[in-house]
C-alpha cells in the first residue's frame, strides 16, 4: 500500500492535536515561524536540518520521517543535489541504509546522476561511514556505462579497501578490482597494488603475490624517476619510498615462506639501503631507516631458519630492542626449532608474558583485530603447538593447536584449518575430554561456514 501521508500533514496534525500554536512550536523546534508556515503551506521545501529539529520537537526518534522525506525529494522532476546530498549523508550517519537505497532507486532512473552519487560516496568514505558508502559505490559500478571510467576504477578500489580485512569479501573485491588497477590515479594505484600483494600473500599464492610486488616496485621507481614526488599535488597515502621498499620486502618474504632463503636474500638487498631515494622530509627518512632495520632482522631470520643457531643470541637481542617485531621473531625461532629439531625453552620463558598476550589478539597494543594479525596469530600458535607436542607437553600443545584452529576458522583459511585438524587427529590420544568438546564445537563452526556451498553443490535444498 502506498502511503499518501506527507510530512507537512503530520506536522499540521501534531500542532492541532497538541493544542499549541505555530509560533510556540517554531520556538521549541528552533525553526523560524515564517519558514515553518511556508513548509506547512507547501511553499518552501524542508531542509534536512530543519526536519531533524522538527522531528525532535515532536518527540519522535531521529530519522522518523526519512522515508517520507526521500519521496518528497522527488516531487519535482529534477532533484537538486544541494538538498539530496545532506539527506544522504545524514542517512549514512544514522545508518538509515534503506532510505539511501530508496533514493538511489529513483536517482538511477537518470544516469546523469552517477557523478553526484560517486561524489557523495567519497564524502561518506572520508567520514568513515563505510557501509553506506559501499551502497553508493556498488550503484556506480552497476550503472556506469564506460568501462574506462576513472569513477568505475575508483569505486572498485574503494570497495577493495573497505573489505580488504574481511577474508572472504577481501579476496572477492580484490578479483573485481584487479582489471582496473591501471586505470586509477597513480597515488591510488600504488595503494591498490600493495593491497593485491598482501591479499595474495595471505592466500599463500606466491606466484601472483610476486607479480604484483614487481608491478608495485616498478611503478614506484618510475614515479620516482619522473620526480612526480616534487609536485605539490602528488600526495600518496604513504611516502613513495615506502611502496618501493614494501614491494621488495613482500617479494623477499614470498621466497622465505617457500624455503628459498638465498633467493630471498637477493630481494632483501633491494630494500636494505634506500638512501638513494631523495629524503626531503622526516617521514621518508624514517621509512628508509625502518627498512634498513627490517633488512638486518630478515637476514638474521633467514640464517636462523636455515639452521644457523649461532645467530639466535643476536636475533633475540634485536627482538628485545624492537618489541614491535617480537611476534614475527617468535614465529621464526619456533619454526626453526621445529624444523631443525632443537629446543629454545629459555627464550620462550623469557617471552612467556608476551606469548600469553598474543592470545588476546585485538585486545592489547600489539595488534588490531585484522586479517593480517590474526593470520600471524594462527601461524604462531600452530608452530608453538608442534613445539610443545615435540616436548611431550601435550596439554599446552593441544591448547595452542585449538587456539590456532579458532583463528584459522575466523579467517576461513582452509590450509591452516586442515593443518590444525590433521595435527589434532594425529595427537588425539593426548586430548582431554574438555579439549575434544572444544574441538567438536570448532568443527561445527567449520561446517556452518561450508554447509551452504557443499549442500548447494550436491543439489540439496534443505540442510
Amino acid at each position: 500500500m502506498i502511503s499518501t501521508t506527507t510530512i507537512r500533514a503530520e506536522l499540521e496534525d501534531y500542532i492541532k492535536s497538541e493544542g499549541t500554536t505555530l509560533h510556540r512550536f517554531s520556538e521549541s523546534a528552533g525553526v523560524n515561524v515564517g519558514t515553518l508556515s511556508g513548509i506547512i503551506n507547501g511553499n518552501r521545501p524542508i531542509a534536512i536540518g530543519q526536519l531533524d529539529r522538527i522531528t525532535a520537537a515532536m518527540g519522535l526518534p531521529e530519522g522518523h520521517f526519512y522515508e517520507l522525506y526521500a519521496d518528497e525529494c522527488f516531487t519535482s522532476s529534477s532533484p537538486h543535489w544541494r538538498r539530496l546530498r545532506p539527506f544522504l549523508l545524514r542517512c549514512a550517519e544514522l545508518q538509515k541504509h534503506d532510505c539511501i537505497k530508496q533514493v538511489l532507486n529513483r536517482l538511477l532512473e537518470d544516469l546523469k546522476q552517477i557523478a553526484g552519487i560517486f561524489d557523495t560516496a567519497e564524502m561518506m568514505y572520508e567520514q568513515g561511514w563505510k557501509e553506506a558508502a559501499v551502497i553508493l559505490y556498488e550503484s556506480v559500478i552497476e550503472s556506469e556505462r564506460s568501462s574506462h571510467s576513472e569513477r568505475l576504477a575508483m569505486s572498485y578500489y574503494r570497495l577493495f579497501k573497505i573489505h580488504r580485512m574481511d577474508s572472504d569479501k577481501g579476496f572477492k573485491t580484490a578479483m573485481q578490482f584487479l582489471p582496473y588497477r591501471h586505470r586509477l590515479p597513480e597515488v591510488y594505484a600504488l595503494d591498490g597494488l600493495l593491497m593485491l600483494v598482501e591479499v595474495y600473500s595471505l592466500k599463500f599464492n606466491w606466484s601472483e603475490a610476486e607479480v604484483y610486488a614487481d608491478e608495485l616496485c616498478q611503478l614506484a621507481k618510475a614515479l620516482y624517476e619522473k620526480k612526480v614526488w616534487k609536485y605539490s599535488d602528488f600526495k600518496p597515502l604513504r611516502p613513495l619510498v615506502y611502496y618501493y621498499g614494501r614491494g621488495y620486502l613482500l617479494k623477499a618474504g614470498s621466497y622465505e615462506y617457500r624455503g628459498m632463503f638465498e633467493e630471498s636474500k637477493k630481494w632483501i638487498a633491494e630494500y636494505a639501503n634506500l638512501s638513494w631515494f631523495d629524503a626531503d622530509d622526516e617521514n621518508q627518512t624514517a621509512v628508509i631507516e625502518q627498512f634498513k632495520m627490517f633488512a638486518q632482522a630478515n637476514y638474521l631470520c633467514l640464517d636462523i631458519k636455515a639452521g644457523d643457531r649461532s645467530k639466535i643470541p643476536k636475533y633475540v637481542q634485536f627482538l628485545e630492542e624492537e618489541p614491535d617485531e617480537l611476534v614475527e621473531g617468535l614465529i621464526t625461532l619456533v619454526e626453526s626449532a621445529n624444523r631443525h629439531q632443537f629446543f629454545i625453552d629459555d627464550i620462550l620463558d623469557r617471552f612467556s608474558e608476551e606469548i600469553e598476550k598474543y592470545r588476546l589478539i585485538g585486545k592489547d597494543k600489539w595488534f588490531s583485530e585484522s586479517v593480517v594479525s590474526m593470520n600471524r596469530c594462527s601461524v604462531f600458535f600452530q608452530n608453538y603447538a608442534i613445539y610443545n607436542l615435540r616436548k611431550g607437553d601435550y596439554e599446552e600443545g593441544i591448547r595452542s593447536l585449538l587456539y590456532s584452529l579458532k583463528m584459522a576458522i575466523s579467517l576461513n583459511n582452509k590450509s591452516l584449518i586442515v593443518n590444525c585438524m590433521t595435527l589434532f587427529e594425529l595427537n588425539r590420544k593426548f586430548v582431554t575430554d574438555e579439549q575434544y568438546k572444544n574441538f567438536e564445537e570448532l568443527c561445527r563452526k567449520v561446517w556452518e561456514n561450508e554447509k551452504e556451498n557443499v549442500l548447494y553443490g550436491f543439489g540439496y535444498e534443505n540442510a
